[in-house]
């Protein structure tokens, strides 16, 4: 009788999948523990990290930064391996002015201070909803929102989000409401054409919740529950420990998971760990797809289908030299936010384009 040490396969070779690879490969005494295998169906390696040339230049067609700094494994490989272009903030990086523009349809440009006051009122809203305190802020403009999102939350209806429960798209648009009720009828404001101070803050508050759809993958803010906003945490890692493993006279025959390759090979393994992106995964739930044999059960598939998903459409200008053929300082193009009408809106202009899913 010998001992087969289990095989462990990885299905992507996206940053997930070598980085999982990567923390397996080097975990204490990995190569007696088991087996490590790779596989990847597209070209190349990378997954969503698929870099281009645009115009002469590096260009990222897909990841382009990372998501925080502290506690990121992304982040502290990027730093041993010397691939970071710079330490600081993305939107620090190439020049940007401290404050961002923000210009609403129209082409007009929009006060510093009311972009501010909705935009705190914005970030208190999701600041209620993932459970963060208020320490030392009792006071503050922040826990005047606090106190209109624990009072407007007492009557919010639970829409958007199943049956039974609250979706943060509908808290959100409940506690706008409620801020709107608080303060006096708006006047429209000077030099800005047809929009009134409830529009300009409807479209600044929109701007955010379309930031907050990217940051989220999802589609629409009203299928994320409310309740598990608060839920997230960092994951603290793989933590793998020595176990007795079956004996077996005939090799890998005994390994309980088989893997179909499209040229018609077949790997056994006895564990896989699925690295596909959230789109494919979620076509690969369906009753007849049959990427799972047997299917997952009902609790994994609903997750799956709950998990929020959408596009991230990315806009690559090339700026033209100047009449004397010198190149523009492209450290004077500012940080632009973009605030449009609502979609039904009858003031919107019809002559620019309506929002993507992804915009």
């Amino acid at each position: 009788m010998v001992a087969k040490k289990p095989r462990i396969v990885i299905i992507g070779a996206g940053m997930a999948g070598l980085a999982a690879a990567n923390r397996l490969y080097t975990s204490t005494d990995s190569k007696d523990m088991f087996e490590l295998c790779v596989v990847e169906g597209g070209p190349r390696i990378g997954g969503g990290i698929n870099t281009s040339e645009f115009g002469g230049d590096r260009i990222e067609m897909g990841a382009t930064w990372i998501h925080g700094i502290g506690g990121s494994p992304v982040h502290k490989i990027a730093q041993e391996i010397h691939s970071l272009e710079s330490e600081q903030p993305w939107e620090c990086m190439d020049g940007f002015l401290d404050e961002p523009k923000t210009i609403a349809a129209g082409g007009f440009e929009l006060s510093p201070s009311l972009v501010q006051s909705i935009s705190t009122l914005y970030k208190s809203l999701m600041d209620y909803a993932q459970g963060k305190l208020m320490k030392g802020k009792e006071n503050s403009e922040e826990a005047n929102f606090y106190r209109l999102a624990a009072k407007a939350l007492k009557v919010c209806p639970s829409n958007g989000g199943g049956p039974g429960k609250l979706s943060v798209g509908s808290f959100l648009r409940q506690v706008l409401n409620a801020h709107w009720d608080s303060v006096k009828e708006q006047e429209q404001i000077e030099g800005c054409d047809n929009w009134s101070t409830k529009l300009l803050e409807e479209a600044i508050f929109a701007m955010h919740e379309n930031g907050q759809r990217t940051c989220t993958s999802a589609g629409d803010l009203m299928n994320l529950d409310f309740g598990a906003e608060s839920e997230y945490r960092m994951f603290p890692g793989i933590q793998w420990q020595r176990e007795a493993h079956r004996s077996t006279e005939n090799g890998c025959a005994d390994r309980p998971v088989k893997i179909h390759f499209c040229d018609g090979s077949i790997m056994l393994a006895d564990h896989v760990l699925l690295t596909v992106s959230l789109g494919v995964l979620k076509a690969g739930i369906g009753s007849d797809s049959g990427m799972f044999n047997p299917p997952l059960p009902t609790f994994k598939t609903e997750a799956i289908s709950r998990l929020g998903f959408g596009a991230v459409n990315k806009m690559f200008l090339q700026l033209s030299s100047s009449h004397d053929g010198r190149v523009e300082d492209c450290s004077k193009f500012p940080f632009l936010q973009m605030a449009f009408h609502r979609q039904d809106s009858e003031l919107r202009q019809k002559k620019i384009p309506e929002r993507s899913s992804g915009a």
